[in-house]
C-alpha cells in the first residue's frame, strides 16, 4: 500500500512506445512461467519495508521524465481543509500541498519502514500539522465525515482489498468533500492491457503490487462518484477527482 511503491510501476504505464516494444520483445521471448500464488499481505509489506529508504531515489527519475511528479503537483493543489492521505509512503506529496488550503494532514500506511521515511519529511510540509499513523485502508478508525480531502496516489495497485478500501475512503469523506486519486492500472489499449496482464505475477512480486487493476471500475464500485477523469501513457496512469455522489443525487 506504500504511496511510493506504486511507483515503480509508473514504468509500465509512463515510458512510451519504446517500453512497449521492448517489455513486448522480453514477453515474447521468455518463457511462460509456471502458475504460482501472488504473494501474501504479509510478503508484499515485507517488500515495501526492504525498499523504503531507498525507495525515492529509485523513482526519482522515472517520475520526472513521464510527468508523475508534476501529475502529483497537479493533483495536490485542489486539495483543501482537513486531509487524509491514505497509503502515504515516503511522503512524496508532502512538497505539493498548498498551506494556505490545508488545516492539517494525517497519513496512514501499513509499512512502519515507509511511514518512518515519510516522518522524515515534515518540514516540507512547513506549518501544517501533520499526523502519522500505521494502519491500513480497508479498515481506518477514524470517525464517520472526517476529512475534507483524501488523497491517494498510486496506492489502489497494493490495497489487498481495494474496493473495501475505497469505501472506507468514502465513509470517513464529509458529505461535501472530495476524494483526490492518481494512480496507475489497466489500459485501455488492448495490446498494453495484455502486456500488463502477463507481466503482473512478476510486478506483484518485485514491487508489491498489482499493475493491471481497472482503477475506475473499483471507484464506481465503491459507490463513488467521477466528477473528473483524465488518462495518460497508454491510459495506464489514472487522474480522478471523485465525490460521494453526484451533484444530481445530493
Amino acid at each position: 500500500m506504500a504511496t511510493a511503491a506504486r511507483g515503480a510501476a509508473i514504468v509500465l504505464g509512463g515510458a512510451g512506445v519504446s517500453f512497449v516494444a521492448a517489455y513486448a520483445g522480453t514477453q515474447l521471448l521468455s518463457k511462460p512461467s509456471a502458475p504460482r500464488a501472488y504473494p501474501t499481505e504479509r510478503e508484499r509489506r515485507d517488500t515495501f519495508e526492504e525498499k523504503a529508504p531507498k525507495w525515492d531515489s529509485t523513482v526519482r527519475w522515472d517520475e520526472f521524465v513521464t510527468g508523475i511528479s508534476r501529475q502529483r503537483r497537479r493533483l495536490l493543489q485542489l486539495a483543501r481543509g482537513d486531509v487524509l492521505e491514505v497509503g502515504v509512503g515516503t511522503g512524496r506529496n508532502f512538497s505539493y500541498y498548498v498551506q494556505s488550503k490545508i488545516s492539517s494532514v494525517t497519513v496512514i500506511d501499513f509499512s512502519r519502514a515507509m511511514l518512518e521515511v515519510a516522518g522524515g519529511k515534515r518540514e516540507e510540509l512547513g506549518s501544517i500539522p501533520l499526523r502519522l499513523k500505521l494502519a491500513t485502508a480497508q479498515k481506518m478508525d477514524f470517525p464517520d465525515h472526517s476529512f475534507d480531502t483524501v488523497v491517494d496516489t498510486f496506492g489502489i495497485c497494493s490495497f489487498e482489498a481495494p474496493v473495501e478500501s475505497l469505501r472506507e475512503m468514502r465513509r470517513v469523506l464529509k458529505e461535501d468533500g472530495q476524494i483526490l486519486l492518481l494512480e496507475h492500472g489497466a489500459s485501455n489499449w488492448e495490446l498494453v492491457q495484455g502486456l500488463l496482464n502477463g507481466g503482473s505475477q512478476r510486478h506483484v512480486e518485485k514491487y508489491g503490487c498489482y499493475c493491471n487493476r481497472n482503477i475506475v471500475a473499483l471507484v464506481q464500485a465503491a459507490g463513488l462518484y467521477v466528477a473528473r477523469e483524465e488518462r495518460q501513457h497508454f491510459g495506464t496512469t489514472y487522474f480522478l477527482v471523485c465525490r460521494r455522489s453526484s451533484m444530481d443525487e445530493e
